[in-house]
């Protein structure tokens, strides 16, 4: 790649290893979409791990959630990273891989904190409706930190979402003029062009 294109590439690589150990970071929580037999859908997840070498990056997800169905019928995806500070929107697009109840689940799951791993441990499946309760919320809803024998019911339900990149879009809006390239990769080498903003 040409030193400008590299450039751009290491910083969007800084971008997401900072947002990985940074829980403030602007980049910690993105935006994915997935895509359903009607229409696209979008939801906010968290960052959870990135590797430079491997082109992918990370989420955790209940494996009850429709966009687990989503991903299975169709495993494309796009992300969307944006800081408002910077002015620098990043956009991955890939295929997904998901990891339930293996090695690098129980692994991860050990890494969870309590209060994350309650999240795993609703009688509901998230994205359920809950009218039959409305206006009173069931006290089974209600989160509590759970003890290391109750976390157990929540890994049954956790999963890995792994999103292999291979087109990677930049974005950096200014006043003096916005500028964007796309950098498309590949298993030997990563081309990169510029395109208009």
């Amino acid at each position: 790649m040409e030193k400008e294109f590299q450039n751009i590439y290491d910083e969007i690589v800084d971008l997401m290893e900072n947002a990985i150990s940074e829980s403030a970071h602007p980049y910690r929580t993105f935006s994915l979409a997935s895509v359903d037999d009607k229409s696209p859908k979008v939801r906010t997840v968290v960052l959870r791990d990135f590797s430079k070498k491997n082109n992918y990056f990370e989420f955790h997800s209940d494996i009850r959630s429709p966009k687990l169905a989503e991903l299975k019928n169709n495993n494309n995806f796009s992300a969307l990273f944006y800081s408002s500070q910077t002015k620098v929107q990043i956009r991955f697009n890939g295929k997904t891989k998901v990891f339930y109840d293996c090695s690098e689940t129980k692994k991860r799951w050990d890494q969870v904190t309590p209060s994350s791993k309650r999240c795993y441990m609703g009688p509901y499946s998230p994205s359920e409706s809950l009218s039959e309760y409305h206006p009173n919320i069931p006290e089974s809803v209600q989160f509590k930190n759970p003890s290391d024998k109750e976390s157990l019911i929540g890994y049954k339900n956790f999963v890995i979402v792994r999103c292999y990149f291979d087109k990677v879009d930049y974005l950096k809006l200014k006043y003096s003029g916005h500028f964007r390239c796309n950098f498309m990769l590949s298993e030997s080498k990563i081309d990169a062009e510029w395109i208009a903003p």
